[in-house]
């Protein structure tokens, strides 16, 4: 692993400084009139980094994340009971704070911006992500509904943080169960633009179209995403100890009555589920819109698609990645299903 992330490291490294050279070349300018008289002939370095550069990282960091699972399992829960569970907390919150600062941080550099302020607004956006992931496993109804849009709002601040604009400019907040996404524009008055989530439609459609699943519409609103139970039948054929799972944004729960044993609450377990679906909605905007923009400002009927359309490519990315180097097992180990099973007491 340390040595696939020294090369990563080396390639990234040498790409920046070859945009670096082809940027600076181009920036000598000869001075022009009293408005240039400054310029005295000196060179003007302006770092313009290539757009490909913004394809590449995310994907980077995406493979990067997926090679951190094969080292051994990461415990959030304290390991002595004499530990204080605040401390598991600082973890947590330490750990969404990281990546929501490394997230802004690193591609408002690439964008021209100042890494520090990216890591500071990032690092905030990523504490109030975990705010709303705390809100979300709480017993109460309508926790997941209002713990996913508090989480919603860190990550928009991260987003903003990455591309260097004000921090509450641009609001990314999901319509509950429903499989759009709003953006709130509150740079020059107040606009909104609804976008369809691809990858949430499939499986909304997929859940609504299985014979054996049965849409639940009160759990489905009050978790903010939508929540099918399976009846009769096991949630994985090849798997029967498989209670649920989440999967683009929406929730699937097994029939308790198949499983051998006493099943953990289905309280616990749902709320289990709404914390990846939270972790779902970040890679979603803090990583797969900055990657799917690029790529599709690149022709036409592609800038008019990102303006309607989300596109989840990363998430897709980081799960094949993960199931071809872990196996079946990747799952248990990855750090989301540790932060997971701590946020819900497991």
């Amino acid at each position: 692993m340390v040595t696939y992330l020294e090369q990563l490291a080396y390639l990234v490294k040498r790409r920046v400084q070859r945009d670096f050279e082809v940027a600076t070349c181009a920036s000598r300018e000869r001075p022009q009139g009293v408005a240039h008289w400054w310029t005295r002939g000196r060179l003007k370095r302006v770092y313009h980094p290539r757009s490909s550069l913004l394809i590449v990282v995310p994907v980077a960091l995406a493979l990067a994340g997926a090679a951190v699972a094969q080292a051994p399992p990461i415990t959030i829960t304290p390991s002595s009971p004499e530990t204080p569970r605040w401390v598991g907390h600082v973890t947590v919150l330490a750990g969404n704070a990281a990546i929501g600062a490394l997230t802004g941080a690193v591609l408002q550099k690439l964008r021209g911006g100042s890494f520090k302020d990216g890591f500071v607004r990032g690092a905030l956006g990523g504490s109030v992500s975990y705010v709303g992931k705390r809100v979300a496993v709480q017993d109460f109804w309508g926790a997941g509904l209002l713990g996913r849009e508090f989480n919603a709002l860190g990550v928009s601040m991260v987003r903003n943080a990455s591309d260097g604009v004000p921090t509450l400019s641009h609001l990314y907040l999901p319509l509950g169960p429903l499989p759009v996404r709003a953006t709130f524009d509150l740079t020059h008055g107040f606009r909104v633009q609804p976008q369809l989530d691809i990858a949430a439609t499939a499986w909304l459609t997929t859940g609504l179209l299985g014979s054996h699943l049965i849409l639940n519409l009160a759990e489905s609103f009050s978790s903010g995403a939508p929540v099918f139970e399976a009846e009769g039948r096991w949630l994985v054929d090849s798997e029967h100890s498989v209670l649920a799972y989440a999967v683009s944004r929406s929730v699937f729960l097994g029939d308790p009555g198949l499983y051998r044993g006493a099943p953990p609450p289905r309280a616990h377990v749902l709320a289990h589920e709404r914390v990846h679906v939270l972790q779902q909605d970040f890679v979603l905007t803090a990583w797969s819109d900055p990657f799917a923009r690029v790529a599709l400002n690149r022709f036409g009927a592609g800038r008019w698609m990102q303006r309607y359309v989300a596109v989840d490519a990363l998430a897709w990315v980081v799960g094949t990645a993960s199931r071809l180097m872990y196996g079946a097992d990747w799952g248990e180990r990855f750090p989301t299903e540790s932060e997971a099973r701590f946020l819900t007491g497991h």
